[in-house]
């Protein structure tokens, strides 16, 4: 992809996040009486599952950990050397999402617990909340600086419930 094509899509992703978020405040000034804390519990979803690691980053980390126990098992059979390289294991990038997709399946599993028990008005407002944090939260400024805030604190609650369960 070329730098214009990298730009187009990145302007194009802020300006439907802002689209999505100036329709939902629209709804609450025009007097949604669905809770404004639901909008905002689907963009902590989005960042602790989506972005900046969370499943796919646990997916992809795992990945990476299993193509480089297969290349070490390879190198190793295949000279007989011992791989030092490989030897450190991973970098440790994939830990460090692995807390953070915790928390954001657990608060996935409340929602949907919730939405299925009879509380369907819940899933627009999650869905939208979910698209904004998508579309704003992959791009940089306040809102993906929030976000990040967000990945942390989701990482920090989910390796406490890893820790202590």
């Amino acid at each position: 992809m070329n730098d214009t094509g990298a730009a187009a899509g990145g302007i194009g992703a802020v300006a439907l996040g802002l689209v999505i978020l100036m329709y939902q405040i629209g709804r609450w000034r025009g007097g949604d009486p669905t809770p404004k804390v639901h909008f905002f519990a689907g963009v902590a979803l989005a960042a602790l599952l989506f972005l900046g690691g969370g499943l796919f980053g646990v997916m992809g980390g795992a990945a990476a950990a299993f193509g480089d126990g297969v290349g070490t098992y390879a190198l190793e059979g295949a000279t007989g050397a011992i791989a030092k390289a490989g030897a450190a294991g991973p970098t440790g990038g994939e830990r460090v999402a692995v807390g953070g997709a915790i928390a954001g399946l657990c608060l996935l599993a409340l929602y949907a617990g919730l939405i299925k028990s009879g509380r369907a008005d819940l899933r627009e407002p999650l869905i939208r909340g979910a698209a904004v944090g998508v579309f704003l939260g992959a791009s940089a400024g306040l809102i993906g600086m929030a976000l990040g805030l967000i990945r942390t604190s989701g990482n920090t609650i989910g390796n406490i419930l890893i820790h202590t369960i």
